[in-house]
């Protein structure tokens, strides 16, 4: 799990990096602080506008929860978790993970897997948080290039005041109620649905397992660190 952890580690807090960070529009000439962005919370239409948007709300969480962040840790990630929901569709990514073992587990197993899945996420960004600091994060506009009208990537630049570039692709995809969600994350180049859905087949394989779905999903969630709060 080693690498899978540090991808959405590194993703996780470049999205929202801390509170020292702006969020920059690529095509805008003012930055937009953590304040005023989360203060004209919409509903984003664009996809490039839930990156910002969700970026911008994560910032405003830590620099309001300073105070009791470490002393009620799952309070955060529960607050992290209500602003994570809107722009990811976590239960599509899972079942991207699961691949062709989706349709051989249970309801249950789909809903269980789905339910630890969101969270090893939601609790590994959010102690990413503490690793970045100074820099810019930039959201670029979609360059045009899509060919499909409910899917659409979207980029993101991090600049670290070490002179550290990291990109990171968001692909997007529109669901039926109109709204955009991240189906997937390409860091410097890691396609980490593709990296998750590998480790996943893997842990299905594995001698210790047998093929137990139950079995696995109870591993995914000790070795992705955290029961559900």
């Amino acid at each position: 799990m080693k690498l899978g952890r540090f991808c959405i580690a590194l993703v996780m807090g470049l999205v929202a990096l801390p509170v020292a960070l702006p969020v920059v529009a690529a095509d805008e000439s003012t930055t937009t602080t953590a304040t005023s962005a989360a203060a004209t919370s919409t509903t984003a239409t664009l996809p490039q506008d839930v990156v910002r948007h969700a970026t911008a709300q994560v910032l405003a969480l830590i620099d309001s929860s300073q105070a009791w962040a470490k002393e009620d840790p799952e309070r955060f990630f529960v607050e992290v978790e209500q602003i994570l929901s809107p722009a990811i569709d976590f239960d599509g990514f899972a079942r991207s993970v699961m691949a062709a073992n989706y349709k051989k587990a249970t309801d249950e197993q789909r809903q269980r897997f789905a339910e630890s899945f969101k969270w090893s996420l939601v609790r590994t960004y959010a102690l990413a948080l503490t690793g970045f600091s100074d820099g810019e994060v930039v959201v670029l506009d979609p360059d045009g290039s899509a060919t499909s009208e409910t899917r659409e990537s979207v980029k993101q630049e991090i600049r670290t005041s070490a002179g550290d570039l990291y990109t990171v692709i968001y692909s997007m995809g529109l669901g039926k109620d109109g709204q955009w969600r991240v189906r997937n994350l390409i860091i410097q180049g890691v396609n980490i649905g593709l990296a998750f859905r590998s480790q996943f087949a893997s842990a299905v394989a594995d001698n210790r397992h047998g093929g137990d779905l139950d079995k696995v999903i109870d591993a995914w969630a000790n070795n992705m660190s955290g029961k559900t709060p």
